[in-house]
């Protein structure tokens, strides 16, 4: 019988793997960074980095980084790991850094907007949330303090939809005041517009806003929504039919005039609903060209304060003061740098779609050519997934009107007349379904023929799938009575 024995050994070994510092991690963020969050990043490094400072507009000559960045002919990777030399070399030394900073044009960035001209910087319309709009309402009641208080607390127990976040009894149980007060509130809560904010569900909303409008609670609408929510969400027509004793052809009335009203009263009020689009980059076509140019006029044009800087060579400065300075220094240089490479990288890419996709700025949707994020990333020296941050969050604005990014990235189908775009497919399928007898809504396996006699071959399962993506419900809740 062989003999195991167990051994331990201390081994070196030499392996290659990447490895990420914190600047080339940071950098990696600011490049997947939409403008918005860029512009708010922007301005809170200009707070807290003493090193950082805004271009006065008498500075702002012709440096570099004053043009739209210029791309690298031998360029064969990813500029990220450019990192600033370490503290232990010699450049990182004090009197090294105060020589360089002068001669260094790289430490700033600056946009491509030059003049006494106003840069442009739209900002997203200034509207109140829902509970300042609440609050509004309340104050114009005049009510006496502790109801006035009680209804505060009920305004601030709604969730972002305007429903209850809580059972009534555990925000009864919440209340420190008068225990008779909540109900009385709650009620004034549900008077103030928009109407159905305070109730418990959506069903609930649907309910104060069908009152609202004059309906009883006897009548169809009001039924169906109390007694058959579920099924009314499900398209479920002839089961409501069949229970209420009506004909399939009322419920689908009564259901089109629920479905203008809104189940979520608090949604209007959603931040997200107030976001200006801004295009990173814009596309014109010049001289017979589509010609791509960097929107970058909203940022400040930034560089390394020379002020603040002195304070290196002051005599009367102590060590820690000055290596508090190198630092701050050494983190400003690589903020302005990897703002400067986000830049560049957007604009390449904008650059390649106005070339890649001048079909489709001609023509409109026929046009839209199949591209993939390699494509892209061998095209450019780029890697695949720098390609993917690149283009997160950011828009083009062109004569087709402003898209993300992102739409002119869609994978190829065959056609009788060669590869399509995904995205055209989805237009297609569309109209077909627009068109179709809403009594009578074609199965994906009927679209999939109707696909085909246009030229289009595509599985039944990729019709399901592009539905579900453009949020089309199937065939059976497409029905109409």
């Amino acid at each position: 019988m062989p003999e195991f024995k167990l051994n331990q050994n201390l081994r070196l070994t030499q392996t290659q793997k990447l490895a990420l510092t914190q600047k080339i991690k940071q950098a990696l963020e600011i490049l997947q960074l939409p403008s918005q969050e860029l512009e708010s990043l922007i301005k809170t490094e200009l707070q807290e980095n003493p090193l950082l400072e805004q271009k006065s507009p008498e500075e702002g000559g012709k440096e570099r980084g004053d043009d739209a960045p210029a791309e690298s002919e031998d360029r064969t990777g990813d500029d990220w790991d450019d990192e600033p030399s370490r503290s232990d070399s010699r450049e990182d030394e004090t009197m090294d850094i105060l020589r360089k900073l002068d001669e260094h044009s790289g430490d700033s960035y600056s946009h491509s907007h030059r003049g006494d001209e106003e840069p442009w910087m739209p900002e997203p319309p200034d509207e109140p949330t829902l509970y300042e709009h609440l609050l509004e309402q309340l104050w114009s009641l005049r009510l006496d303090r502790d109801l006035e208080e009680a209804v505060t607390y009920m305004i601030y127990s709604l969730d972002r939809h305007g429903l209850l976040s809580l059972p009534m009894f555990e925000l009864k149980a919440g209340w420190e005041g008068d225990p008779s007060l909540p109900d009385r509130a709650l009620e004034i809560v549900r008077s103030m517009e928009p109407t159905g904010v305070g109730a418990v569900s959506a069903s609930g909303a649907l309910q104060m806003q069908l009152r609202e409008l004059g309906y009883s609670e006897d009548s169809l609408e009001c039924r169906i929504v109390r007694d058959h929510f579920g099924e009314m969400a499900e398209r479920r027509i002839t089961d409501i039919a069949s229970h209420e004793g009506v004909s399939p052809h009322r419920v689908q009335e009564a259901v089109d005039r629920i479905s203008v009203l809104n189940p979520w009263p608090g949604n209007e009020f959603s931040s997200s609903s107030n976001a200006a689009v801004i295009p990173d980059i814009i596309i014109q076509k010049i001289e017979g060209r589509y010609e791509a140019m960097l929107n970058d006029n909203r940022f400040p044009s930034l560089t390394i304060s020379r002020r603040n800087r002195r304070i290196l060579e002051s005599p009367s400065s102590s060590s820690t003061e000055k290596e508090y300075v190198k630092n701050k220094y050494r983190k400003a240089s690589w903020f302005i740098k990897a703002i400067r490479q986000r830049q560049e990288t957007v604009t390449r890419i904008g650059r390649f779609l106005a070339d890649f996709q001048s079909e489709f700025f001609e023509n409109g949707l026929e046009g839209l050519r199949p591209l993939t994020l390699q494509t892209v990333a061998d095209a450019l020296g780029y890697n695949q997934s720098t390609i993917s941050r690149a283009i997160n969050g950011k828009y083009v604005q062109s004569p087709r009107g402003i898209h993300e990014m992102r739409y002119f990235f869609s994978r190829g189908l065959q056609s009788e007349g060669g590869t399509v775009s995904s995205r055209m497919v989805k237009d297609e399928l569309k109209k077909i379904i627009q068109s179709e007898d809403k009594k009578k809504p074609l199965s994906d396996a009927r679209l999939v023929e109707a696909l085909k006699a246009a030229g289009i071959e595509i599985k039944r399962r990729t019709v399901a799938n592009y539905r579900a993506e453009m949020d089309i419900p199937a065939a059976r809740m497409r029905r109409r009575y």
